[in-house]
């Protein structure tokens, strides 16, 4: 008789740095404000130690900084910042997609048209196509076969969630960014690692020129 194993209980600080995540991708927690440790901890019942582990992880992905002797600090979102995460993202999408359109499985791709199907259907839901979009970058990146280069990508997807969050905000639609990832999953089925290429680095220039127009719009 074979023993069952169950799943090992989620610690408090990896729920603590989930729901974190989550109010500042969505922007609930205003980028550039302070936030309270006594606050939080009373609105959500957390521990203090678990929300002190939370905010040091938060910090290494950038979304919240840690200043001494005033506590954390939501990142802002600044047009320098923006433009130097999508420089450093264009320097390693094109190769990164050409090695994923050869190893993206036929499970992947199915979840991929998945997530694009759902997200079709989730036009004005932009909490829910957040999380979509970086499902969908998640696959691209892990298809890659490299796990160094698949979590820089992932860091990187993570910051760039809150700028595309806030220029949907903006623009109140999320543009072309759908029919964008349906043609990605496309092309990468030619297994063209060319085309892959190329149409990633498209995917990116587009997603920088419609956040750089709505900051600009927002200013």
């Amino acid at each position: 008789m074979t023993k069952k194993t169950t799943a090992p209980k989620p610690r408090a600080s990896d729920q603590v740095e989930a729901e974190l995540r989550r109010l500042i991708l969505t922007l609930e927690l205003e980028p550039g404000s302070a936030v309270s440790e006594s606050t939080l901890m009373k609105k959500y019942g957390w521990g203090r130690t678990p929300l002190r582990e939370a905010f040091q992880r938060l910090a290494e992905q950038s979304l919240l900084k840690m200043i001494p002797q005033h506590g954390a600090v939501i990142t802002p979102l600044a047009v320098f910042d923006f433009i130097e995460m999508m420089d450093a993202m264009g320097m390693v999408i094109g190769s990164a997609a050409s090695l994923a359109c050869r190893r993206l499985t036929e499970e992947q791709f199915a979840h991929l048209d998945e997530i694009v199907g759902l997200a079709e259907s989730s036009r004005n839901d932009f909490s829910q196509l957040a999380d979509l979009d970086y499902d969908f970058h998640c696959i691209l990146a892990e298809a890659t076969g490299n796990r160094y280069l698949s979590k820089y990508l992932l860091h990187l997807h993570q910051v760039a969630t809150r700028f595309n969050y806030a220029a949907w905000l903006r623009d109140g639609h999320v543009g072309e960014s759908l029919g964008e990832h349906r043609r990605i999953v496309e092309t990468f089925r030619r297994r063209d690692p060319a085309q892959a290429k190329a149409v990633m680095l498209e995917h990116i220039e587009g997603a920088r020129q419609r956040v750089l127009g709505a900051m600009s719009i927002g200013e």
